[in-house]
């Protein structure tokens, strides 16, 4: 019996002094939670933030700026201005500033230096500022101060719903090595708080362009029909607006390959329901009435998704639809006689979206 309660003292002690030693490294340093980097010559301006840890109840954080030439310099340099020791293994974001986004070799030397990190956080998630990084890092943010979290969280709801796609690290330099391209959120400063609702446009390591909500939902719709969130469409109809929800998509395409001639059709089935209409108005009951929603329904969409193909062939000459990537899984032969060629294939491509639009029900309590 001796024996056992010296035993679970000892077992007591042991987890008792280990808390301390663990409590007593935490306070000895300050994690990065978000990093905004932005160019300033041939130097970048990086923009840190700091949550304090056990100093209070409530949330507080510090923003510390540092012109470096590189992670490693501002790694080393930032150690001087604490006591602390400066850790990245907690870091949530990183925010590239537009101008850097902009320059390719600027962006694949922070991608070099980011895959070579030996304790960086792999899931870091990559966004775009519009505009200044540091700006965004900055913004003071009443509902959430601590703007990394915040990011965090807002992206990581933007990919669990379906709105856009690859925001980590790993999964955006896998996307360009296999693709060449990749869409990354784009964030930008709404007032007093911070808005995640287009998406940059990187083509070889370099910002090309940016889109619009609306042609981000279309990409994500041709990409991932079953995965996109469809927005509801709002129309008007004979002097009365219309809201229409998606409840299911359904989609198929075909690619066809002959020499240089590459055309593509997406046949999609859009299944919606009445969203929004006004109290008292029978039109709803009138086929005619109806089919012209439909009509003018599958217009919008289709007119977006043309629009948004056209740009992504003719203005950013970019192939986020991962058209080459089906040819090389399906078309092997055929896509190995152009590839040299593939993007002058891919801008003079024949394109086309041909939209069915259902209403499955005229109102959820009707």
């Amino acid at each position: 019996m001796k024996n056992i309660k010296i035993l679970i003292i000892a077992i007591i002690t042991s987890i008792v002094l280990t808390g301390c030693w663990d409590s007593a490294e935490i306070n000895k340093r300050e994690y990065l939670f978000a990093v905004g980097i932005d160019k300033n010559g041939k130097n970048l301006t990086f923009t840190s933030e700091i949550p304090k840890i056990n100093e209070g109840s409530e949330e507080q954080r510090i923003i510390y700026t540092k012109e470096s030439r590189n992670f490693a310099d501002f790694y080393s340099t930032s150690y001087l201005h604490s006591e602390k020791a400066i850790s990245d293994r907690l870091m949530q974001v990183i925010v590239l500033g537009e101008d850097v986004a902009r320059d390719p070799e600027t962006l694949k030397k922070l991608f070099d230096e980011i895959q070579r990190s030996p304790q960086m956080n792999r899931r870091v998630k990559i966004c775009i500022a519009k505009g200044k990084a540091q700006d965004i890092i900055n913004t003071e943010m009443s509902n959430n101060p601590i703007t990394g979290r915040y990011l965090s969280e807002m992206l990581i709801k933007l990919k669990r719903e379906g709105y856009q796609d690859i925001y980590t690290f790993d999964e955006a330099i896998l996307h360009l090595g296999q693709f060449g391209c990749a869409m990354l959120p784009v964030v930008e400063i709404n007032e007093e708080s911070l808005t995640v609702e287009r998406a940059a446009i990187i083509n070889e390591y370099e910002l090309v362009g940016i889109l619009e909500p609306e042609e981000v939902q279309t990409i994500m719709l041709l990409l991932n029909p079953n995965k996109a969130n469809i927005r509801n469409i709002n129309i008007e109809v004979d002097g009365s607006t219309v809201s229409l929800g998606a409840v299911d998509v359904s989609m198929t395409d075909d690619l066809d390959l002959k020499g240089d001639k590459l055309s593509a059709n997406y046949n999609i089935s859009l299944y919606c329901y009445i969203d929004s209409f006004i109290i008292g108005n029978n039109s709803l009951e009138d086929r005619n009435f109806m089919n012209k929603v439909k009509n003018e329904a599958s217009k919008m969409v289709s007119d977006t998704a043309v629009n948004t193909i056209y740009k992504l062939q003719h203005t950013y000459k970019t192939d986020l639809l991962e058209v080459k990537d089906k040819l090389f899984k399906f078309h092997k032969a055929d896509y190995k006689k152009i590839e040299d060629k593939y993007d002058e294939v891919f801008e003079a491509a024949d394109i086309n979206i041909n939209l069915n639009t259902e209403i499955k029900s005229t109102g959820l309590v009707k």
